[in-house]
């Protein structure tokens, strides 16, 4: 889900609203310098670069940039990032529509976009509007090491196995064990045909 999503002034670099849906306890610190880096992207995506995610941890940031307001969104990486950066846009434009005019002469009062966030909980779902349902791989119980000395799974097979725990895609196991996401497949094959792998959808 958008675990959380900000609205920015670029130029000051503001927060003027935020809104939390997830449970995501994310150090309010990295956040902040987070939100302060933004204000550079949103130049440099206001004069052609169009970098809209970057990785933050577990977590990705999709941005939405438009008339000076930057919109960020804290997602899963289980979620459409296609359909949260949609959402992120409609919420920007949205925003700029209703408070464009009042900007321009801003005083720094935040009372005014207190309304707003009505809105962005309609548009988002409350954080729910960008999920979507992957399919995990499961280890049924557990896997012994003794197997990989008997000969009965090779190494590559027995590292694959310890990371599917009903969290990871494959992509994500690849990722961590520096693996070719084919390779990673062909060993979850085997452990399928052995009856050790099932699959689950998430999200």
């Amino acid at each position: 889900m958008i675990q959380a999503l900000y609205i920015l002034i670029a130029d000051s670099g503001l927060c003027v609203l935020d809104r939390k849906y997830g449970e995501a306890d994310l150090d309010p610190n990295l956040i902040a310098g987070f939100l302060t880096a933004l204000i550079q992207f949103g130049r440099e995506l206001s004069s052609g670069n169009r970098v809209h995610v970057i990785e933050f941890g577990q977590f990705d940031i999709c941005l939405s940039l438009k008339s000076n307001v930057i919109v960020a969104g804290t997602v899963d990486k289980t979620d459409d990032q296609n359909a949260a950066m949609a959402l992120l846009a409609e919420v920007n434009n949205e925003f700029v529509n209703e408070y464009g005019n009042l900007l321009e002469t801003w005083d720094g009062n935040l009372e005014p976009f207190e309304k707003f966030k009505q809105r962005v909980d309609e548009i988002t779902d409350f954080g729910k509007a960008s999920e979507k349902k992957i399919r995990v791989p499961i280890l049924k119980g557990r896997v012994s090491q003794m197997l990989v000395r008997l000969g009965q799974i090779s190494q590559e097979m027995y590292d694959v196995a310890q990371m599917c725990k009903g969290k990871l895609t494959v992509r994500d196991i690849a990722d961590q064990l520096g693996m070719h996401e084919k390779e990673v497949m062909k060993s979850i094959h085997a452990l399928e045909d052995m009856k050790m792998i099932q699959w689950k959808e998430i999200g």
